[in-house]
């Protein structure tokens, strides 16, 4: 083929491959937060043209379109080692994967590369019903996924312009295998912290006679905090972005862990009556929201703070009622 043929190919090509990497980007986001894996972010491209042509060259391939796997590419950079296996799994579950690579081994100890999870996809033959992802069956895409520690070496990597071992000159050599290897490190320390974090959150619960007890006497930090309202409100969402801005308000009050379990213990019985009807049924409240409603009804300082900055009017007049029926009593 030559240029122009080339050229031509490929602008016919294009759109459909555009038009599958934006909604398999939309698709991947859903896929993640149904599966509860937190993520960074996806996001994608469609191969350049200068790109696609010097492929063509460096592997003489006569049937580009079918032979080039990653016309249309997307990339996923997640935070943690354990979310690429459980992202491999999404990925096997919800696409027909052709091939799927590990590049993580693909370097000796002391070898110079990056690392990620390379997989080659098609859609799944249901998903061609739907209008937008029409006449994309046979169109493939490769996924990516990276640790943002893995995104970061890469994106170093292409910024050196070092491709391969042979490229880097011998007196830097040393200093990038040890930064590489402080970054695989630092990984394996983030999950470890991880870990310790939920286990650390596990451990404030016990179990006495069948009944489960939280440790209120624990000291209040972030993550004492988000293991109580994971406890004491189980049903609603979380929402742990807004759980610092809940703790700040906990230590503007001079309000402790054991404080609070006392509010909620009293009030227990009619907190979800009064939750319905400040919620009605447009919206529903998540974890840190019902820990702002037993502030409202228990504390006089918190109360009087928070005039003017209620999420609705309902809030404020189902709350000032009962508040006033408190004090008759």
């Amino acid at each position: 083929m030559n240029k122009e043929e080339v050229q031509k190919d490929y602008l016919k090509n294009k759109h459909d491959h555009l038009k599958l990497a934006e909604n398999l980007k939309h698709a991947l986001e859903g896929f993640l937060v149904d599966n509860e894996i937190s993520f960074h972010t996806v996001s994608f491209r469609i191969k350049e043209f200068e790109s696609y042509q010097e492929k063509i060259e460096r592997k003489g391939y006569d049937d580009p379109i079918e032979q080039i796997e990653d016309f249309c590419g997307l990339r996923i950079v997640c935070f943690y080692p354990t979310d690429l296996q459980r992202i491999a799994q999404v990925i096997a579950q919800e696409f027909d994967v052709i091939e799927s690579i590990d590049k993580t081994g693909n370097f000796e100890p002391d070898r110079f590369g990056y690392r990620s999870h390379h997989y080659i996809v098609k859609i799944k033959e249901d998903w061609a019903k739907a209008p937008n992802y029409r006449n994309l069956e046979n169109l493939k895409a490769e996924i990516q996924v990276r640790t943002i520690l893995m995104h970061a070496w890469a994106d170093i990597e292409h910024k050196l312009a070092y491709k391969k071992k042979e490229d880097i000159p011998i007196a830097f050599r040393r200093k990038l295998y040890q930064l590489s290897a402080l970054l695989e490190i630092a990984d394996g320390q983030f999950q470890d912290l991880k870990n310790e974090k939920e286990d650390f959150r596990k451990s404030l619960i016990s179990e006495n006679k069948g009944v489960f007890e939280f440790d209120v006497m624990q000291d209040l930090n972030l993550d004492s905090l988000q293991a109580y309202l994971d406890f004491k409100f189980p049903r609603h969402s979380i929402a742990e972005k807004s759980t610092g801005d809940l703790l700040e308000e906990f230590i503007e009050y001079d309000i402790s862990l054991e404080e609070f379990d006392k509010m909620c213990t009293e009030i227990e019985d009619i907190l979800p009556e009064v939750e319905r009807k400040i919620r009605g049924k447009s919206w529903t409240l998540a974890q840190v929201g019902v820990a702002r409603l037993v502030l409202d009804l228990k504390s006089e300082a918190y109360w009087i703070s928070r005039q003017g900055d209620f999420p609705s009017p309902e809030w404020k007049n189902v709350v000032k009622k009962m508040r006033s029926e408190f004090s008759k009593k």
